[in-house]
């Protein structure tokens, strides 16, 4: 083997060693580019991930403040309605004075405890009527008394109240669901 042989033997042994590092380099370069690849779509993945989460979480918490903020306002105007309507309530009580007044103005009297009244508030217009049912009772006129009648005795530490109005504001409470669903089924 020559000179030139030798020379040209080197460089195919060189050039293929070189190939092979190139080869390597390059297969090298081609694996780490893939493992780049899938940790970014790995990483990628996760913070699509943790938006959604996020996201989720953060419309949760919208629709939970959006639901209390809706009930707040059911609640308020749930309680306006109630309020408006005890007013409609209250002042339709002077209605309840029809052609049996009389008779539910004495079942009123009855009511009450077996004692020398002292003062009877009444309606003015029912003044000659608690004057026959309490004859010597002073007799207050009250035009805020739509019906019934307010009474006191002892020098005042007895007081009864059975008014149109008292007896409302008593029964109010349980009255006042069924009033209202029934309003609310009508609108």
């Amino acid at each position: 083997m020559g000179y030139h042989e030798l020379i040209a033997s080197l460089r195919r042994e060189g050039e293929e060693k070189a190939d092979g590092i190139r080869r390597t380099a390059a297969a090298e370069a081609d694996r780490v580019k893939g493992e780049a690849a899938v940790e970014m779509q790995s990483l990628r993945d996760s913070y699509a991930r943790l938006r959604a989460e996020a996201v989720a979480a953060e419309e949760g918490r919208l629709m939970a403040d959006s639901r209390r903020q809706a009930e707040r306002i059911r609640l308020h105007a749930e309680a306006a309605l109630v309020e408006r309507l005890y007013d409609v309530a209250r002042a339709s009580l002077a209605e309840l004075r029809d052609e049996r007044y009389d008779e539910q103005f004495a079942r009123l009297v009855g009511e009450l405890l077996p004692c020398a009244w002292e003062t009877v508030r009444v309606n003015p217009v029912d003044a000659a009527l608690a004057q026959r049912h309490f004859p010597g009772a002073r007799i207050e006129q009250d035009s805020a008394i739509s019906g019934g009648v307010r009474v006191s005795g002892d020098g005042g530490r007895l007081t009864n109240d059975n008014t149109f109005e008292k007896r409302l504001e008593r029964c109010w409470p349980e009255l006042a669901p069924d009033v209202t669903a029934t309003v609310l089924r009508l609108v």
